[in-house]
């Protein structure tokens, strides 16, 4: 799970405390756990005779509703109340003694005490643990040999990539997080071929997983798409103790805020977000606010990225790039952009008065490889070095960044050589990489 690449800032919209209480005391799984609580009540229960015992099991499956007298007792509904026990314990809505011999509901909820919209809501996010710790062993079909795979505490894998998705993914990302983390240890070959041999005799638990998750009510389900839901986010973003940046409504956003907005979602939420910013306002204006938050902004990441932005806005915005000119940080793009529009190529055939400096195309490629591998990882930076190095092969442009001595470049060069996914580039990015080293030390 170290290759999750989570956004520096989170765009979020805060849900008030009781939306989030709400959503916490409509959870399936967290209702029953407070059910299990008050059948065990307050005086210690033995728990071999009054709860592990066949009797005991099928008396506390009755009262949460999991069968009707009558109905035979199946492993399949044992395990569901196992399951339930383990959110109640995480939860705190029951305790036990030292030696684990006995059991008893939690003080807090004597007399069925109603929790107030702060205890539900720490009470859902301590009962989230249970998910992480035993969520994907408790979807594995009952009777199943796990080894030698290992599902023990890997539930945080799937709901942290969602995260990192900026919420949404699909369910064969998660498939592939779950067996990341059934298989760690194992090399990746060895561990593919056990993963494929396993979920071939016994299937694949991602959907059993997440259909604990979300009657637990951390993730919704739309087919093969998968998303946060609001309250699951929340408890994520806080247990991670992740730096978050509250958003007012999208027509009021700054422009550095519609800048974290681009790195910190999905692209069908970004353009909703965008489209309302635009709608009250011009074209050039957009554009000129755009340029100056990404000059002003802290970290070349950000910088790309307004620019990005700034360059997708349609209109008559000619008059915004070549004031941007006088923006040091800004004129190689706002170069490229008006030599674009005018159908020059700004290396070969630059317009007078347009001519790029000797290092700019290395420079904005370099911001470029930094920014996608802020807003997609290891298939961001390669889809990044593609594009700057077309229609050339990507060792002319790593030969080009190593040589240009630029700080910038040096950044971008370590970030492929660690994370492009095809090992001959990331190799040749390495051997770059100390090749500036070197060229740096010689200068001093």
């Amino acid at each position: 799970m170290s290759r999750l690449t989570f956004p520096a800032i989170i765009p979020v919209r805060n849900a008030t405390e009781a939306e989030l209480a709400a959503a916490a005391r409509t959870s399936v799984t967290l209702q029953a756990g407070r059910g299990l609580a008050d059948w065990f009540g307050d005086d210690p229960v033995d728990a071999e005779s009054g709860w592990r015992s066949a009797h005991a099991q099928r008396d506390a499956a009755m009262t949460l509703g999991f069968v009707a007298r009558g109905d035979a007792m199946t492993d399949e509904t044992a395990s569901r109340l196992h399951w339930i026990y383990e959110v109640a314990y995480h939860a705190g809505y029951v305790h036990t003694s030292e030696d684990h011999q006995l059991i008893h509901r939690a003080e807090a909820l004597r007399a069925a005490a109603e929790r107030t919209d702060a205890e539900i809501i720490a009470d859902w996010s301590h009962a989230l643990d249970a998910l992480y710790a035993h969520g994907v062993e408790h979807a594995l079909p009952v009777g199943a040999d796990p080894a030698p795979l290992d599902f023990d505490g890997i539930g945080n894998f799937p709901i942290f990539k969602l995260l990192e998705q900026h919420g949404t993914a699909t369910t064969e990302i998660l498939s592939a997080e779950i067996a990341e983390g059934a298989t760690e240890g194992m090399t990746p070959s060895y561990g593919r071929q056990r993963w494929t041999a396993w979920t071939a005799r016994h299937g694949d638990p991602t959907a059993a997983f997440l259909r604990l998750a979300a009657e637990f009510g951390a993730v919704r389900v739309y087919g093969p798409d998968v998303s946060l839901t609001p309250l699951g986010a929340w408890a994520v973003i806080q247990q991670l103790g992740a730096t978050i940046e509250v958003l007012p409504a999208s027509a009021e956003l700054t422009p550095l805020q519609l800048i974290i907005c681009q790195l910190g979602m999905s692209g069908e939420a970004f353009e909703r977000e965008l489209h309302a910013w635009l709608a009250v306002r011009e074209p050039a204006g957009a554009v000129t606010a755009l340029l100056a938050a990404a000059a002003e902004a802290a970290g070349d990441v950000y910088l790309a990225t307004g620019v990005q932005i700034a360059a997708g806005i349609e209109g008559d915005t000619e008059a915004a790039w070549r004031s941007a000119m006088s923006l040091p940080a800004v004129r190689p793009y706002a170069v490229a952009e008006l030599n674009r529009r005018a159908g020059r190529d700004a290396q070969h055939d630059p317009l007078p008065g347009l001519e790029p400096f000797e290092c700019d195309a290395v420079v904005m490629a370099s911001r470029a490889i930094l920014a996608g591998y802020a807003t997609g990882g290891a298939d961001g930076v390669a889809a990044a070095v593609r594009q700057a190095a077309a229609p050339g092969p990507e060792t002319v442009l790593f030969e080009q960044m190593w040589r240009s001595r630029h700080a910038v470049a040096e950044q971008a060069l370590r970030a492929a050589g660690k994370l492009h996914p095809d090992k001959k580039i990331a190799k040749a990015a390495r051997t770059a990489s100390v090749k500036a080293a070197s060229a740096r030390n010689s200068a001093r």
